[in-house]
């Protein structure tokens, strides 16, 4: 490049200086780190990709048999739970430390704490706000019932959520 610079000044008869000459030579400098640049940033993240392609994202699971398995009401307080505009259903999720679910009508959402090897388990959650006429009954049973569960119970396909006391607060299966 610089050369042609020359060349292109002695056919036009122009002075050529030193300081055009040191001004090419830092443009082209430039320019040509920029192509370098981009060219490595290029081959670093296709080197990434490559990289997360052979490994695939791990999702962490629990192996308790509680914890990221969605859990279909069967039973609050003793009465069979009832589909409205969904199934209500609980889902302890540990990489959130999040419970959600379904009321039958509304998304539950909260946060939960639980001691697999104690069986207990404490529940904060609430509810949206639709309207679900012959669903609100449910709902607020359970709202009221997910307060007091204190322990749990797994036989089998079945989690049993007990109060302090022992009673039998809510049955679900595993889905």
């Amino acid at each position: 490049m610089f050369i042609t610079v020359v060349r292109y000044c002695r056919q036009k008869k122009k002075k050529y200086t030193k300081k055009s000459g040191f001004a090419i030579i830092f443009l082209s400098a430039i320019l040509l780190s920029a192509c370098q640049n981009s060219a490595q940033k290029t081959a670093a993240v296709t080197k990434d990709l490559a990289q997360s392609a052979e490994r695939p994202l791990q999702i962490l699971r629990s192996m308790d048999g509680i914890q990221d398995v969605r859990w279909e009401l069967t039973q609050i307080q003793g009465v069979k739970a009832r589909y409205f505009h969904s199934q209500p259903f609980l889902l302890f999720n540990t990489q959130t430390r999040q419970m959600q679910g379904n009321t039958g009508c509304n998304a539950l959402s909260g946060s939960y704490e639980m001691n697999v090897p104690q069986r207990s388990v404490q529940i904060q959650a609430r509810a949206g706000y639709d309207s679900c006429d012959q669903a609100l009954a449910q709902e607020a049973v359970l709202m009221d019932v997910l307060g007091q569960v204190e322990r749990f119970q797994l036989q089998g396909n079945q989690l049993i959520l007990l109060s302090r006391s022992g009673q039998v607060l809510m049955q679900a299966k595993r889905k």
